[in-house]
């Protein structure tokens, strides 16, 4: 049982870090530019994937390499898939995740 509570809030905390790391990114894109919102990207991947080597290191979580590569794995399909349905297919894009990308 807490195992899995270990998982689901791994999970909770990668999902919205990564949406919020999108959102940021989307709003130095609107604001300022991709001058800014580039290195923003690139830095923010940075963490991503470098909050990955922290978590596995962490010794009292003890959840298996690959679930956490999985973990991030969906985390980052968030982000291309959001991103694909906003700049691909605009009209599929769902107004309540529009919502929270533009207010």
């Amino acid at each position: 049982m807490l195992q899995i509570f270990k998982l689901l809030t791994i999970f909770f905390v990668v999902s919205t870090s990564a949406l919020f790391f999108m959102k940021g990114i989307l709003w130095t894109l609107l604001q300022w530019g991709a001058k800014f919102a580039i290195p923003l990207a690139l830095v923010l991947g940075a963490i991503y994937a470098w909050s990955f080597f922290v978590v596995q290191s962490i010794e009292g979580i003890k959840i298996p390499k690959l679930v956490l590569v999985w973990i991030w794995a969906i985390g980052f399909s968030e982000i291309l898939f959001l991103g694909g349905l906003y700049h691909l297919i605009p009209q599929y894009f769902p107004s309540i995740v529009g919502e929270f990308f533009f207010n």
